[in-house]
This record gives C-alpha cells, sequence and structure tokens, in this order.
C-alpha cells in the first residue's frame, strides 16, 4: 500500500511545502486528506512499557520450601532480597504456583510452573516489571537486578527470552468508530470494545472500555498483540496519572523547558506486544546479510532493546490502518516513518534481515490436537462444567494458537474451530457424561 503525500506549513503558515515529516496529508486526486496541524496533533512520548523475562533452570528447593511454610502461617510478607514483597498462591491462568509482589518496586515474581516438577529443568520464573521499574534503570541494570533474583529461586538460572510491550502516546488524534474495519492484520483474533463501564487491569494489558472512548485489541496474546486505548482514562484508573503526566511533561521539553504536552486533551495509546515466543523466533531466524550467519541475541532485555527499532517496525507492518484501499491512514505513516525508540543501547543496522523461525515438523497429522480436544471436551463434559468455563481453559493452554492455526490451515476458522467444540460438548452432555 502507497502512502499519501505529506507537507508542512511555512514559517508564516500561510502556504506548504513538501516534507516527509509533515502532518499535512494530500490525496493526489482528491486533494487534503487530514491536517493533524489543525488538531494539535503530537506524540507525547515513547517507552518500553512493559518486560516479562523468563529464565529457566531447576526450583531452589529451600526457597520454594521457605515460601510454603510462610504461606501456610499466613504470613502475608515475605522479606526477600532485603524487601518486603507479599506472597501469596497465583492464579493458575499465570501459569505458576506461586508471587511476590512488588508495586512500590514496580515487580512482580511468579515461580514454580503449574506442569512441571520443581526438580526438572523449566522455565520456572517469570519476572515482570513495571514502567516505572524500567524508567529508574538502565537495561543493563534491570538485567542485573533480574538475574540476582533468579540465582535466589532457580538452580544454574538463565535468561530465557522476554516479552516486550512497546508504546506510543499521541495526542491530537483518536480511533474512530470504523477503525476495526480498516485494519489489516493476519490474526484471526480483533476484539473492539464499546461503551462498557467497567474495567480491569493487570500489568499494563488492557481488559476495559470506557463509555466516552474505545478500546481495541488486534491479534492473540500468545504472538503480536496490537491495543489501542485511551491511555489518560487508563492511567487515571489505576491512579498512575500523575506518573504519566510526568512522563509526558518530561518527553514534551522544549530547549526553553516549556512542556507541549497539553493537560485538556486526552492521550491515545498504540501498543505493539511481543510474546516470548515470537522474541526467540526473531533470535532465531534474524540473518547477518554480510555474514550470512542467522541468529541473535535475545535472551535479556539489553539484548532486545539492541533491536527495538526493527521489532517496532515490524509490527507496525504486522498491524496496517488502511485509509482506503490502495493508501495507508496518515496516523500509520506517522507509526511507521516517524517514531524512534531512544535508547543509548539500541541500534539498527542495515545488514540484519529480521525474520522470525517457524518450526515445520513435516510428518504431524494434527491427529494429537485432534485427541487432545476430545479428551478435555470429555473430561469436562463428565464434571458438568459450562462450555463458556471449557472454552476460556482451552484457550489459556499453550498450544492453542497452534491448534487453532492448524485448523486454519485446514479451512476452518477459529470461530467455526469454536462453534463445532460447541456443538460436541452439547453432545456430551446430552449423552450423560456428567451423570
Amino acid at each position: 500500500m502507497k502512502t499519501l503525500e505529506r507537507y508542512e506549513l511555512s514559517e508564516d503558515r500561510a502556504s506548504t511545502v513538501p516534507s516527509d515529516k509533515g502532518l499535512l496529508f494530500v490525496h493526489p486526486k482528491f486533494g487534503k486528506v487530514a491536517d493533524l496541524y489543525q488538531d494539535n496533533f503530537q506524540i507525547v512520548g515513547t517507552y518500553v512499557d512493559t518486560l516479562r523475562q523468563l529464565f529457566k533452570g531447576v526450583m531452589n528447593l529451600g526457597f520454594i520450601t521457605d515460601c510454603e511454610h510462610s504461606i501456610d502461617l499466613g504470613e502475608k510478607t515475605y522479606q526477600f532480597l532485603g524487601l518486603d514483597w507479599l506472597l501469596g498462591k497465583s492464579s493458575k491462568s499465570s501459569g505458576y504456583q506461586f508471587r511476590l509482589q512488588n508495586n512500590q518496586l514496580g515487580v512482580i515474581i511468579f515461580f514454580k510452573m503449574f506442569h512441571s516438577k520443581a526438580e526438572t529443568e523449566s522455565s520456572h520464573l517469570k519476572i515482570e516489571c513495571s514502567p516505572w521499574f524500567l524508567d529508574s534503570r538502565s537495561p543493563k541494570e534491570v538485567d542485573k537486578f533480574l538475574a540476582k533474583i533468579a540465582k535466589r529461586i532457580l538452580k544454574s538460572s538463565e535468561p530465557h527470552y522476554p516479552a516486550i510491550h512497546l508504546a506510543v502516546d499521541m495526542q491530537g488524534w483518536k480511533p474512530d468508530n470504523n477503525l476495526s474495519e480498516r485494519m489489516l492484520c493476519r490474526s484471526r483474533r480483533v476484539a473492539q470494545f464499546n461503551g462498557i463501564d467497567t474495567a480491569e487491569y493487570n500489568v499494563s494489558e488492557v481488559s476495559c472500555i470506557y463509555d466516552r472512548s474505545q478500546s481495541f485489541k488486534f491479534g492473540a496474546a500468545g504472538a503480536v498483540q496490537l491495543a489501542i486505548y485511551n491511555k489518560t482514562i487508563q492511567a487515571r484508573t489505576v491512579d498512575k496519572f500523575d506518573y504519566m503526566e510526568h512522563k509526558w511533561d518530561e518527553s514534551t521539553k522544549t530547549e526553553e523547558g516549556a512542556s507541549g504536552y497539553g493537560p485538556d486533551q486526552d492521550v491515545f495509546r498504540v501498543e505493539v506486544r511481543f510474546h516470548h515466543s515470537v522474541i526467540q523466533q526473531f533470535a532465531l531466524g534474524t540473518s547477518n546479510t554480510d555474514t550470512g550467519e542467522i541468529g541473535v541475541k535475545m535472551n535479556t532485555y539489553s539484548d532486545v532493546i539492541n533491536h527495538i527499532q526493527a521489532l517496532w517496525k515490524y509490527g507496525l507492518k504486522s498491524f496496517k490502518l488502511k485509509y482506503n484501499s490502495n493508501y495507508i491512514d496518515p496516523i500509520w505513516t506517522i507509526l511507521q516513518e516517524d517514531i524512534v525508540f531512544k535508547f543509548p543501547e539500541s541500534s539498527y543496522t542495515d545488514n540484519l534481515h529480521y525474520k522470525r523461525y517457524y518450526k515445520k515438523p513435516t510428518s504431524f497429522s494434527g491427529k494429537n490436537y485432534q485427541l487432545v480436544l476430545g479428551n478435555f471436551l470429555s473430561s469436562c463434559a463428565r464434571k458438568g462444567l459450562e462450555f463458556t468455563t471449557v472454552l476460556k481453559e482451552l484457550q489459556q493452554m499453550i498450544i492453542w494458537p497452534d491448534i487453532a492455526l492448524h485448523y486454519e490451515k485446514n479451512n476452518t476458522t477459529e470461530s467455526q474451530l469454536m462453534q463445532r467444540l460447541s456443538e460436541s460438548y452439547q453432545q456430551r452432555i446430552l449423552m450423560g457424561y456428567s451423570i
């Protein structure tokens, strides 16, 4: 798809001149399409919003026994690395049995995977880092602190591919009602939420919508996901508005020290979220065009920061907002061409060809997926569960994206698959599985 012609205002604002950074977008036949000068458009920040670092290793049995003992005694806090943490059992949906949480620091530690034995090497540790934790530390300092945590919780710990969220905040633009219709993406999952007054947030992941705005999510959480939402309202809801206003002020300061941020105008965020598995695919598939070497290091936060600009560009190519069938929407042109993530450690070189490596088994027929689905439905039917509960548990399985992709390749969309599962589950119920 092509981009619309861009113009910027002259110094006297009486005329326009062609510019690759202009905010006036013109169609070659139909004239002006969007005047973002009139809308007072500006970028108020580019951020790494969330980091989730995995570590592989064997659980330190002494540490986990001590945590279990504290829980049995009803102790709510736990001393770890000289800090107080909230200690508790984690929900099964997280994939981990226990949690240490210190929101003041901005870190949540999940440990001991549900489906792996403590004495078996696995990804037994996941550390979630909030924006305020990342803001006050360099990537190397973040890596050092996380490695210190891992060393106490695991034996022979090794960092194993983080998940990362990249965010751009804007004023002078908001999504329209037909944004989801104009979004081009490969994803099978598109969610649009309108007019809902209640909300829940979980470490920067939006699962909410409000009556004054719209929020959109495209793609599965286990792959590359795009989220567009009203950051002003979200920040107020989670009581982090003062923190965000300070960031927006700092990001828009002029050389004279004045802030460009307009407190009377809502900020909308475009956020691209990369799952651990996607980072691993890039690490295994990216090649050096000069040497032919395949594979780059992306095991830690500072490793990934080296490639942050390339990841952002990939995300914006995976999801394209079209103006019409021939042209990209002006806001997408800005996001693709104007956004630069500024980190001293980051680099973007032309000699790297970024590509995701996909495992392609030649002999796998998908029969195992059919057996998994059939046995799972039968087991749930025996318990008499509601199908909505059954489907939710299915979609939280680590192999659900693979199952959906397998059926999609066999001309069955994800929605058709869910309908088929619903009918099959109802048959089991009527056959008396729960009696």
